[in-house]
């Protein structure tokens, strides 16, 4: 029992966080989860015991095959409904990886202490998963990530305007211009002066995403990518040396205003 019992206390300490099981569910799927380590980890041994020569006449006497393979395999699909361990492995990394720096794994191939060891502890394991109340539901595969190019695209495709500006004063402009470009209400002195741009062209010039003081001028980016919906509001805005990403999807411009004003269509 001397082997058994910090295993039996590792399977009942290690934080578990998996949304959406019960407390019960989560310490079967740690079960598994251990279970299918320890049995990764006899197979390993077994490669590389098997193909490490003896040293001073010693040998390797235990049996590191996996015998158990097929018993955990069918406890699997019991208790977590699929005998799928990488997948397992994947369902809670934050656990997969807590329950790996548990694990008791010998030296090397001539600890036998060690080895006994590590094939006591995976008996725990597969007890501890016979005896475990099922999952209520099968583990899903884990949703990817979206890649950084779907976001990119995302946000392109949820756009209307999408233009590259620059910061100007507003007070460059005449009263009527100002009056014709902004509401009444805008109160900041500094705006973006509209450069060129796709999809939908929007005016010369228009209000910025964000109220900034003079003070702010010398520290705020000098020209941006911005994206605008269907009524003109700002949905992002990005520093242009950040928008790499963006500008190498959208490529040539569609339309840019020339030096009098005047919008031109590519």
């Amino acid at each position: 029992m001397l082997t058994i019992l910090p295993l039996l206390t590792t399977l009942t300490t290690i934080p578990v966080a998996v949304s959406g099981f019960s407390t019960s569910e989560k310490r079967t799927l740690q079960s598994a989860i251990t279970g299918a380590l320890y049995s990764n980890a006899i197979n390993h041994f077994y490669q590389q015991c098997k193909e490490q020569p003896a040293e001073n006449g010693q040998e390797t006497t235990l049996s590191l095959t996996d015998k158990q393979r097929s018993k955990l395999l069918n406890l699997l699909k019991q208790a977590v409904h699929t005998d799928d361990i990488e997948l397992l492995l994947r369902t809670d990394q934050q656990l997969t990886r807590a329950s790996q720096k548990a694990l008791v794994i010998p030296k090397d191939c001539l600890d036998q202490t060690g080895l006994q060891s590590m094939l006591d502890n995976y008996e725990v394991a597969l007890f501890s998963l016979e005896i475990a109340l099922p999952l209520n539901r099968a583990i899903a595969q884990p949703k990817p990530m979206p890649s950084r190019s779907n976001e990119v695209q995302q946000l392109i495709d949820r756009s209307t305007a999408i233009a590259q500006v620059s910061i100007s004063d507003k007070q460059l402009l005449t009263a009527v211009q100002q009056a014709n470009f902004f509401h009444f209400d805008y109160q900041s002195r500094f705006i973006f002066k509209v450069e060129q741009g796709w999809k939908k062209p929007m005016p010369a010039y228009v209000g910025m995403h964000k109220y900034i003081e003079d003070s702010q001028l010398t520290t705020t980016a000098k020209q941006w990518l911005i994206f605008l919906d269907k009524n003109n509001h700002f949905i992002k805005a990005i520093e242009l040396d950040k928008a790499g990403a963006y500008l190498k999807l959208l490529q040539q411009p569609q339309w840019r205003f020339d030096s009098m004003g005047s919008l031109q269509r590519f």
